[in-house]
């Protein structure tokens, strides 16, 4: 591996994401950092017209297994994280799914009904790695959190979710029509950026910790030409062409 010393761009295809998770994962392993969490993106089987995910959980989690496989594969070929590992499902309802060896473990869309399986798997694995993927828990905003308001509970809990840190987050975001994408990628920091076109993507935003909403709303607004810069008649305007134009785009139903 070459020094490279730049910020990778945004993906374009799951491959890449793969790619990219596999070397902040790896940089953030070799930096001692041995409980960390990824969010990928995933590609849509199956959408609809009205729904990205008519089957719900289970078809995300379809979609998620051979990324997380790919980064499994090359993950074990660390030194200290070497072994075969064995995959099982922890929770069906919810699509919970675990894969394990000696030292290296990954759970995807933990839940918080599932914490007390997480706490085994990365209690198991003290000097190995553990990674979550896409966690399916709230622990902030208005609502009450998925960790509930009993203290014994919520606190050991809370302290288990804490001790993984952001390694590799893609994600994307719909602002005012303005077509957004988030990216942390250890030890890099934060990118945001906005698509203009279908090559075009301009950052807007870099830095350390992770922005707010209204951060990178603010940073939108400064410019010319974004849609959250416009008016709300212009903003609804936008949004109603970006919709006829999505509806147009849908391959007709067989």
């Amino acid at each position: 591996d070459g020094a490279d010393t730049t910020a990778p761009t945004f993906p374009r295809s799951s491959a890449e994401i793969v790619k990219q998770a596999y070397k902040a994962c790896q940089a953030a392993w070799k930096n001692g950092i041995s409980r960390q969490r990824i969010e990928i993106i995933l590609p849509l089987i199956g959408a609809t017209d009205l729904d990205d995910w008519p089957g719900g959980i289970r078809q995300q989690f379809k979609a998620a297994q051979p990324m997380v496989e790919d980064l499994l594969v090359q993950m074990k070929n660390l030194p200290g994280l070497e072994g075969p590992l064995s995959g099982k499902i922890i929770d069906d309802a919810d699509a919970v799914g675990a894969w394990t060896g000696d030292a290296l473990g990954l759970v995807l869309f933990p839940t918080a009904e599932t914490v007390g399986e997480l706490r085994k798997i990365a209690e198991a694995r003290k000097n190995g790695l553990v990674i979550i993927a896409n966690p399916q828990w709230t622990t902030s905003g208005q609502v009450i959190s998925d960790f509930g308001v009993l203290p014994w509970v919520r606190k050991p809990a809370m302290e288990l979710v804490k001790s993984f840190q952001d390694v590799y987050i893609v994600k994307q975001l719909r602002i005012n029509g303005d077509d957004t994408r988030w990216m942390y990628t250890y030890p890099y920091g934060w990118q945001i950026f906005v698509v203009r076109g279908p090559q075009d993507m301009t950052t807007i935003l870099t830095t350390d910790t992770q922005p707010s909403y209204n951060e990178v709303e603010k940073a939108l607004r400064s410019l010319p030409w974004t849609m959250s810069s416009k008016g709300l008649l212009d903003r609804i305007q936008a949004e109603a062409e970006f919709n006829r134009r999505s509806l147009e785009s849908l391959p007709p139903n067989e």
